[in-house]
């Protein structure tokens, strides 16, 4: 008969497989991070293979790149993020306007689980912070105008936060980014609920014998 011995390890395991799990996030960056992330993203779906730079290049910044909804905004340095800021644009490539300009690169709601670029510096040198949190910086790449540095971020959950890409002090460089790319997730079930399912299959077969034995 299908008693407590049965329906307690059962519901106990399917319990803790409906636990919410804490998003991970990983940070790339350099020539070795670069190859990890190209290794990385190779079960996500790539969203434009030809990411081109449209809308409003003025005191907004650039909207809604390749209909991606990524958003790259440009800021003064002494009065970031108050004071918007201009890009140039050739195709795929965006250069700052200004030395020393913060650059926030903002993400939709949902839909970008992977996003890699490209950073330079094309006047000045010095050290560029990269990091999703502007109070402080985790990755600080050393980057020149000799010197084009990779940064990827990929995450199991949509990014929701934005990129800051900045100067670490006051100074002169103005950054410049060749490219990027932005992946999506494969829309595959998760291993979690094919586990649910085969539980539950369990749990009818348990029932269904339990009441032919009665």
């Amino acid at each position: 008969m299908f008693g407590l011995k049965v329906f307690v390890p059962v519901m106990a395991i399917t319990t803790w497989l409906v636990v919410p799990v804490k998003a991970t996030t990983s940070y790339y960056s350099g020539a070795s991070g670069e190859t990890s992330f190209n290794a990385a993203v190779g079960g996500l779906t790539l969203l434009n293979p030809a990411l081109t730079f449209s809308g409003d290049l003025e005191s907004n910044g650039l909207l809604n790149a390749s209909g991606t909804a990524i958003d790259f905004l440009g800021f003064d340095d002494f009065q970031y993020p108050t004071i918007a800021e201009s890009f140039t644009t050739t195709g795929s490539k965006l250069t700052a306007t200004n030395q020393g300009e913060h650059v926030t690169i903002n993400f939709p709601a949902a839909g970008v689980y992977a996003f890699g670029f490209h950073v330079n510096i094309v006047s000045g040198s010095g050290n560029l912070c990269i990091d999703q949190d502007n109070a402080s910086c985790s990755d600080n790449p050393n980057v020149s105008s000799s010197i084009v540095q990779f940064f990827g971020i990929i995450s199991d959950v949509p990014i929701n936060g934005p990129v800051y890409v900045r100067p670490t002090a006051h100074g002169s460089q103005t950054i410049v980014f060749p490219d990027f790319e932005a992946f999506g997730s494969a829309p595959v079930p998760e291993p979690r609920t094919w586990l649910l399912v085969g539980l539950g299959l369990i749990t009818l077969l348990l029932l269904r014998r339990s009441q032919e034995a009665g």
